[in-house]
């Protein structure tokens, strides 16, 4: 797969089927479209290229960075692994907002991107004002474009949306979040050095510092959860959370005590794949207590696991 960080780089040889989007998550509804763009170029022996952002669209309109489910590396690595031939990666700013369908088509997904067939969500929209849609390539791009629209995805009735996933995630639902992205909601980082506090007190933990600063944190509390580490797969409690009982820390620390690990684990990658929240984060007015606690958490999990 080749990357390309503006339209002026742009080398693309051979006709395309292009899709566009900021696709974060990569959820069911993108991978809908996704598939569909794959297989229309397949169908027509076509490469296939997808169209994302830098930054949110938000970002422009609100100028606050928002969290995304899938920062750009890891969405970058997904499209990969899915196919994808190309992806064109620009920032969502005023010439985006500013330019107009008609010559974003023309320029852009015509000139530069040599495409045959373009393929778009029910709800996708592009160009000032949003004027570009499915049904405006049919009507002043017939000749040049094939135009497919892919239906909505819902899960039990509610439609696939990163926002959806984002509020289920804000309210530890992770099982819903799971349902509607395909797959467990993952972080990754490296482990970095702590305090040894979990150690002390008989629960030793690798402390993760993430790979990305703008990654959506879930609902703050324990978790059980799938813990990926280059010697294999484990389970783990994840502690998301301020240590109310341990210290003041400012910032969110991230700690999991991994089930049957007592390795070296510093300056490694770690992957956390959260399987259901067990409770949110609280006080406790000892070391004893909060030993106890976690006790109690490693007992739910491995009845939850057996």
């Amino acid at each position: 797969m080749k990357c390309f960080y503006s339209f002026d780089t742009v080398s693309i040889d051979s006709p395309t089927a292009v899709t566009i989007g900021m696709f974060d998550g990569l959820h069911l509804g993108h991978l809908k479209v996704i598939q569909g763009c794959l297989t229309a170029a397949k169908e027509a022996n076509l490469k296939t290229c997808v169209i994302t952002f830098s930054n949110h669209p938000a970002d422009h309109f609100t100028g606050k960075r928002n969290e995304l489910l899938m920062p750009m590396q890891e969405k970058i690595a997904a499209l990969e692994g899915l196919g994808i031939d190309y992806v064109i990666i620009i920032p969502f700013d005023a010439y985006i907002v500013e330019l107009p369908a008609k010559m974003f088509i023309q320029e852009h997904l015509v000139h530069r991107l040599k495409a045959q067939k373009v393929i778009l969500g029910y709800d996708n929209h592009f160009g000032k004002n949003r004027e570009g849609s499915i049904s405006y390539i049919k009507e002043h791009f017939c000749d040049e474009l094939e135009a497919i629209s892919i239906d909505v995805a819902k899960v039990d009735e509610v439609i696939v949306s990163s926002s959806q996933i984002k509020k289920y995630l804000s309210e530890g639902e992770v099982i819903k979040a799971k349902a509607m992205l395909g797959h467990y909601f993952a972080i990754s980082g490296l482990v970095v050095h702590g305090n040894q506090n979990g150690r002390k007190i008989g629960f030793p933990t690798a402390n993760m510092s993430l790979n990305a600063d703008n990654k959506f944190i879930p609902q703050l509390g324990v978790y059980l959860c799938e813990v990926h580490l280059k010697e294999g797969s484990f389970y783990g409690l994840t502690n998301m959370g301020y240590r109310p009982t341990l210290n003041k820390d400012e910032g969110i620390h991230i700690e999991t005590h991994i089930l049957g690990y007592d390795g070296d684990l510093y300056g490694q990658g770690i992957e956390i794949r959260f399987m259901e929240k067990i409770r949110s984060e609280k006080r406790f007015d000892s070391f004893e207590e909060l030993k106890n606690q976690i006790a109690a958490d490693l007992a739910w999990a491995k009845l939850y696991l057996a």
